[in-house]
Order: C-alpha cells, then structure tokens, then sequence
C-alpha cells in the first residue's frame, strides 16, 4: 500500500460533474480504495461545503468514503501557527498561498508523515516540496 495525501480540489472535481477536472479525479479515484489516503483537516472546511451539503449523493458517499478504515485524516493542531505565519509572512508574497495550502505543504515537507503521492490540481503550489521530499504528483 501507498500513502497518498489528497488535497481541496480532488473532493471537489470527484463530485461535480462540471468541473474541467471531474473525468479525470474519476479515473485516479481508485488510489482510494486500496492505498492509505490521508485527508489534511482543513482540507475538509473547503470541502464539505453548503454547496456541497446540498447533493446529498455526493454527501453520502463522501461520509462513507471518510469511515474506511484506510483513511487517516491528519489534525492540523501542531502546525496551524506555523501555516498562519507562512500565509502572511511578506517574503511569501510572491506565491500567494491559501492557509490550507500552507498546511498541505508543512505536512508534505514533514519527515515524520510517510507520503508517496499526492493528488492535487494545482501541481506548481506544491512541486518543490514534493520534489524535495520525492513525494510523486499524480497528473494527466
């Protein structure tokens, strides 16, 4: 098994049918299914949604996908100053990250959290770390 951190934009492709992503978060979706999937919590905020909430098959599946036993959904406590201080830090100007995308990148360049892959959509925000760390970007 593999360990796979799956970032906003995956939840979101996988379940709206017309989003530009949606055919293909279809296709990879099976990396859930036998692979250790790690959900960052904040992740969840962006995810579940009103809008969300609303499509209750989406709502129900999604529930059931966050019960499998292979799910690890990583609580943000130790480095959510950490990822505020980042956001708003002057020298970040440049990239303009969202504080989820500082969180998702804190836990990908984190040794002590074992991760082969990650699936994300916005594969510039995350690339040097991933590069750093060997950590696969699955892409088209």
């Amino acid at each position: 098994m593999i360990n796979v951190l799956v970032d906003s934009g995956f939840w979101f492709a996988l379940y709206d049918e017309h989003d530009s992503y949606h055919a293909y978060a279809i296709d990879i979706a099976e990396y859930l299914n036998n692979n250790i999937v790690i959900i960052p919590f904040p992740t969840l905020y962006e995810s579940i949604n009103t809008r969300f909430m609303k499509n209750r098959i989406a709502r129900n599946e999604f529930a059931n996908i966050l019960k499998k036993d292979n799910i690890k959904i990583v609580n943000d406590e130790s480095i959510k100053d950490d990822a505020l201080k980042i956001t708003f830090n002057d020298e970040n100007k440049k990239r303009n990250l969202s504080l989820v995308d500082n969180i998702i990148r804190l836990i990908l360049d984190d040794v002590n959290y074992k991760i082969d892959y990650l699936i994300t959509f916005n594969k510039r925000d995350f690339i040097d770390v991933c590069q750093k760390r060997n950590i696969k970007i699955l892409e088209k």
